[in-house]
Formats: C-alpha cells, sequence, structure tokens
C-alpha cells in the first residue's frame, strides 16, 4: 500500500476522523486511510481528493464525481462533473457546512449529509476560509455575486 499525505495533522484532537487518500498498489484504486494505514474507506475509486472538514470525502468513478461519509456510506450519487470542498488543515478553524456539486456548468450546494440545500443555480462558486461565494449571470449578462450563509440563504451584493 502506498499512502499519501500523512502528516502532523494526524495528531490533532478532531471533531471528525480525519482520512487519508490512499492508492492501493494491488489494484491500483483509491481509497481512505487512517493516520495508522488501516483503511477506512476501502480502496474502489479511480479518483479521491482530501475532505472538508465535515467528514465529506469527494470520489469518482468513471470521469464522475460524488460524495461519502466517514463510514463509505454514500451522501451522493457518483453523477457529478466536479466536487469542490474546502480543506481545513487546522481542523474545525472553518466549520463545514457545504460542499459544491458541478453538473452540465452550473453549481449547486450540498449539506454534510449530502441533502441539496440549493439548486444548480450558480456560474462560479469558491469555498474559502468557511465562506461560500456564489456567482450568477444575470438576464443582461453581467456577473453578481453574493455568499451563502451557513443556512442556506442566499445574500446578494450587487
Amino acid at each position: 500500500m502506498l499512502t499519501l499525505g500523512i502528516s502532523a495533522f494526524a495528531q490533532q484532537k478532531e471533531a471528525y476522523p480525519f482520512y487519508y487518500p490512499c492508492r492501493a498498489e494491488e489494484t491500483g484504486e483509491w481509497g481512505y486511510v487512517d493516520a495508522n494505514n488501516n483503511w477506512t474507506i476501502r480502496a474502489q475509486y479511480s479518483a479521491v481528493m482530501y475532505e472538508t472538514n465535515g467528514g465529506m470525502y469527494p470520489v469518482s468513478k468513471g470521469g464522475k464525481w460524488g460524495l461519502v461519509g466517514v463510514s463509505g456510506q454514500p451522501l451522493t450519487d457518483i453523477k457529478f462533473d466536479a466536487v469542490m470542498c474546502e480543506i481545513d488543515y487546522v481542523k474545525n478553524n472553518y466549520p463545514a457546512y457545504f460542499a459544491a456539486v458541478r453538473l452540465r456548468g452550473k453549481w449547486a450546494f450540498v449539506d454534510v449529509q449530502g441533502k441539496f440545500v440549493t439548486g444548480f443555480n450558480y456560474d462560479e462558486v469558491l469555498i474559502m476560509k468557511g465562506k461560500y461565494t456564489i456567482r450568477q449571470k444575470t438576464e443582461k449578462g453581467k456577473m453578481r455575486t453574493g455568499h451563502l450563509t451557513k443556512d442556506g440563504k442566499e445574500v446578494w451584493e450587487n
């Protein structure tokens, strides 16, 4: 087994388990391991990413992306063109509320249980330092910018 990403961050006390992307040498598939290199989410994916600090783990099969939870249970279908999550290396410095998923060029947000909190309404999104920036093209072709609150409500700046 080849483990990637094990670091000093594994020594911190965490509110949820922090798992590390790992590729199984035997199959070439990806999954996640804990700080002791024990499989926590078995290797069965073509690609994986670091998770949000809410315990959502982005996984890919057949060029599509989805999210699984800490026990490997599906939170969403694996059908999205992209997934965006915040990586909080300091653990709980920026509480995670949502991950973003893209389908046919538009973004939506799901909560840590995988439930949609918005529709596919956004042309651009950015998740950084606990903030969920949203951008949407208006009928006149201009981009308006806003953010989502922790309750999933849109607040537009312009």
